[in-house]
């Protein structure tokens, strides 16, 4: 087991973290990323934040993350009302997402998204040929200008030739999902323009034919 987070406290270090949970992803066993106290202590939005973005690149890179919500206590067992608006529907919204999935053949690595906007972060994941998944997240630290502002640009898109897409996107906050727009028939690469979001998003391309 690795223990990361008494090292972290309220940093995000995405990068860092995908790129470590990415190199146990072959191994026999899943890798769980155990938040101890230190890093779970924050009950505030931005300690909320960081969490989510970094339980998303855990999941979506084929390890567990184990978090423990300091806003619960004794006579207070469903957390405090900004709590269960926050990372409690947060991460329920990140459960139904990956269960959703087809977990017995989806792979994390697939390169499928590239030329991503300056600053973000990104993990794909999903089903060859079948479903691909691509969490894009703000990397920029707390202290880091334009930390939280809205992020805007394109991504190209690499699907396999000869198959219909539909591409959409999903919040990790709301957990709503956006309309299927097709992509142009054929597969191959593609340029899209992503909508504007903070912090983080979800691209979903699902074959269609």
């Amino acid at each position: 087991m690795y223990q990361l987070g008494e090292f972290m406290g309220k940093q995000l270090k995405l990068d860092e973290l995908r790129d470590f949970c990415l190199a146990t992803a072959d191994l026999p066993k899943p890798c769980n990323l155990d938040e101890d106290n230190t890093a779970s202590l924050y009950r505030d939005q931005d300690g909320w934040t960081i969490h989510r973005k970094r339980a998303w690149v855990a999941a979506l890179s084929g390890c567990h993350y184990d978090y423990i919500d300091f806003s619960i206590l004794a006579g207070q067992e469903a957390g405090t009302p900004a709590s269960r608006q926050a990372i409690r529907s947060w991460m329920q919204h990140l459960s139904t997402f990956v269960h959703q999935r087809d977990l017995a053949r989806a792979r994390p690595r697939l390169a499928w998204v590239s030329d991503l906007p300056a600053d973000v972060v990104s993990v794909t994941f999903g089903v060859a040929d079948s479903e691909y998944v691509a969490y894009l997240a703000d990397g920029r630290e707390i202290d880091e200008p334009g930390y939280g502002s809205a992020l805007r640009g394109s991504v190209t898109l690499n699907l396999p030739a000869g198959g219909r897409f539909g591409l959409a996107t999903f919040s990790p906050t709301s957990g709503a999902w956006s309309p299927a727009v097709p992509l142009p028939a054929g597969g191959g690469r593609t340029q899209v323009e992503l909508p504007e979001f903070r912090h983080d998003l979800v691209l979903i391309a699902r074959r269609v034919t």
